[in-house]
Order: C-alpha cells, then sequence, then structure tokens
C-alpha cells in the first residue's frame, strides 16, 4: 500500500507527515547523534567520579590472571609522572592521608591509552567503559554504577571516544 506524504501546519512550522511506516523516523539518541568525539584520559576518568563505585578489570596478557577491584571513585586524585624509561603514565588513586601505600592505585601508560568504547555490558546489563591501546587491545574495564549513566555520559561523549593528548 502506498501513501502520500501530507503537509500540515503546525506551531507556525510546515512538517511532512506520513501515515506509512516507510516515511517515518525515530529520532536518534544523542548517542548516535554524536559521530566521534574525543578527549584526554584524565577527563574521561574524571566523568567516572559521580558513578562510584567503580568496578576496574585488568586482565593480564595470556589471560593467567585477571585483577579485580571495586572503588570510591569519587575519591580519586589523578596525576601524570614520566617514569625513566620515559612513559608518561596516569595516576589514579585513592589517599588515605597516611604513611601507608594507598589502598587503590591505578597506573595507565597515556601514550598507549588510544580510544575507549562506553555503553552497556552484553554480560552484566550495567554500564561499562573499556580503555584499549591503538590496537584495539584492552588496558583497563571499567564498570561504573548508576542507571543514568548511558544517558548522561555514553549521550555526550558517545560509543566510541578517541583519547588525545592536550
Amino acid at each position: 500500500m502506498t501513501t502520500t506524504p501530507r503537509l500540515r501546519l503546525w506551531g507556525g512550522l510546515l512538517l511532512l507527515a506520513a501515515t506509512s511506516e516507510s516515511f517515518q523516523r525515530t529520532q536518534p539518541s544523542r548517542a548516535q547523534m554524536r559521530l566521534h568525539a574525543s578527549t584526554t584520559l584524565p577527563e574521561l576518568l574524571e566523568t567516572l567520579k559521580p558513578y562510584a563505585p567503580v568496578r576496574c578489570i585488568v586482565v593480564l596478557p595470556g589471560a593467567g590472571a585477571i585483577l579485580e577491584s571495586a572503588v570510591d571513585a569519587s575519591r580519586w586524585t589523578m596525576s601524570e609522572s614520566t617514569t625513566p624509561t620515559g612513559k608518561t603514565l596516569l595516576t589514579c588513586k585513592i589517599a588515605d592521608g597516611g604513611d601507608s601505600p594507598p589502598p587503590f592505585e591505578l597506573h595507565l601508560d597515556v601514550d598507549r591509552a588510544k580510544k575507549a568504547t562506553l555503553g552497556v555490558s552484553p554480560k552484566t546489563g550495567g554500564p561499562i567503559v573499556r580503555v584499549m591501546d591503538g590496537d584495539g587491545a584492552g588496558l583497563v574495564t571499567l564498570l561504573p554504577t548508576g542507571d543514568s549513566f548511558v544517558d548522561d555520559v555514553v549521550g555526550k561523549l558517545g560509543e566510541e571516544v578517541d583519547l588525545v593528548r592536550r
């Protein structure tokens, strides 16, 4: 069945309306409208603070071990440092204020972290952020808490983000 579009005036705007499904379109989500975003690694991790606790997962090469930790990301302090070998590391840690080692510390090689994917985990059904190197190998997987993460963060940045240096 073929239908013809009809014109109607609504609120002073001329709109094209159709009665067949072939003419009907849904509004894309903000995540779909965002073609390709870029941000820095610290800025990306900063967006996770309101969605604490965040589960951090690191899979060692060869999958000989997996390290998981839940952390109150809202308490993260971040700093960059250069190692003696010349690598630039972003350190996310929670300092307890004493002389003892911090209860949580994560170091990420800023130059290796090239992109991140954001979305919903097929395994858990919750929010997920994967930080990857240029070849797509995972550096860290972060599972923030909160139903609004996808609308708030993925809606703003999109499902794939280039990680850049500024």
